[in-house]
């Protein structure tokens, strides 16, 4: 367990230190397009964690959230969707429990 740890880790950091490195040489146009890669970093960890209809509906409250609070100062609403995918879930699971 330590040295898988370790390995994922160093990866972890070189990945980081690179980015931090490389990122600056890269042209304007370049970082402009890839800011969806975040998002469908997001989105590629989420989907396959949606295996009942409490956790796809926090998926949609969140995502439906985060769009209409897209402009919102310090990012709140990031942290409403959060809230709002956290609540939709868990009153869909206590609303839908046998």
């Amino acid at each position: 367990m330590l040295g898988a740890g370790l390995c994922l880790w160093t990866g972890w950091q070189v990945s980081t230190a690179a980015g931090v490195l490389l990122g600056e040489a890269l042209p304007e146009a370049w970082k402009r397009d890839l800011g969806f890669a975040l998002p469908l970093t997001f989105i590629a960890i989420v989907v396959p964690m949606i295996r009942s209809r409490a956790a796809l509906a926090a998926a949609v409250v969140a995502g439906a959230v985060a769009l209409l609070s897209g402009g919102w100062d310090y990012q709140l609403g990031l942290l409403a969707a959060a809230l709002a995918g956290i609540a939709a879930g868990w009153l869909w699971a206590r609303r839908c429990a046998p």
